[in-house]
């Protein structure tokens, strides 16, 4: 039992001389720094207690990954709406963000790879062209200095038609005209001396202008991604039609619907990962 302080202050008083008993009396009021401070001797502790979580409540309530799910995203993002993500987005700056191809989500732009190999088809393609155009310069090239260029042989050809229609004409009937000299020279030509002569050399060379022209015409070349509908200006409904793709450069099976002659649709098996070359041949 403590002894009140006001009776332990007056033990003490000037002039007093305290005894043996007021002395322990006044040690045992108080606490020695060895003597441990039992839980339940604190005053307020055990109500404390009572307003705080057991170590189970709290440690389910840290694992729940539904706890303050309507103001904090989960780790997966699974409640995030499609308005959340916008908002996201435009924060972190990156709706124009570009993607590539991943799991079902198809992306806006290239891999490296990708990139790599159909530069290296066009590359390809550029140097078949070349090799085309430096064939089609070969059977063009002409030593005439007024017609030496595509355009104006082509130029030519549309103001003289009814010349040269007649010229066919006359070797499909066989007139001969050797008796008829020509009025100029044409050394350049080679050893040329009657009417007949020159308008065979002229037709042969038109005959060849016109193959080469017409070999452009016969083909109509396209890259799609599915299902398409294709317009060309063949203007047949014969032709063979390859598709490969520009990626891998494997031929893809493809399913064709003739709609007329100038019209079709191609049917893929199922959606291509890469862009498709499709090559229209008319025969």
């Amino acid at each position: 039992m403590s002894t009140p302080l006001n009776i332990i202050f007056s033990w003490f008083e000037k002039g007093d001389i305290p005894t043996e008993y007021q002395f322990k009396q006044t040690f045992s009021s108080f606490r020695h720094l060895d003597e441990k401070i039992k839980m339940d001797e604190v005053m307020g502790l055990h109500e404390a207690f009572q307003q705080t979580l057991s170590t189970t409540i709290f440690t389910n309530h840290l694992e729940d990954e539904n706890a303050h799910i309507s103001a904090l995203a989960k780790l997966n993002a699974a409640n995030l709406t499609d308005a959340n993500v916008e908002e996201w987005k435009e924060k972190l700056k990156i709706k124009l963000a570009a993607t590539i191809d991943g799991g079902e989500e198809i992306g806006n732009v290239y891999t490296k790879e990708q990139i790599s190999e159909i530069v290296n088809v066009i590359q390809a393609k550029d140097d078949e062209m070349l090799e085309h155009i430096a064939k089609i310069n070969e059977i063009l090239r002409s030593n005439d200095a007024n017609l030496d260029e595509l355009q104006e042989i082509v130029d030519y050809i549309k103001e003289n038609r009814k010349q040269i229609e007649l010229l066919k004409e006359v070797v499909i009937r066989n007139i001969s005209d050797d008796k008829i000299n020509l009025a100029g020279i044409y050394s350049n030509w080679g050893a040329i001396t009657y009417q007949n002569q020159f308008n065979d050399l002229v037709y042969d060379k038109i005959k060849n202008i016109e193959d080469a022209a017409n070999a452009e015409k016969i083909k109509h070349e396209e890259r799609v991604r599915g299902d398409s509908r294709i317009k060309h200006d063949l203007d047949t409904l014969s032709f063979v039609i390859d598709a490969y793709d520009t990626v891998t450069m494997f031929t893809i099976p493809i399913k064709v619907r003739r709609i007329d002659t100038n019209n079709l649709e191609v049917l893929f098996d199922s959606v291509p990962p890469n862009i498709i070359q499709l090559t229209i041949k008319k025969i």
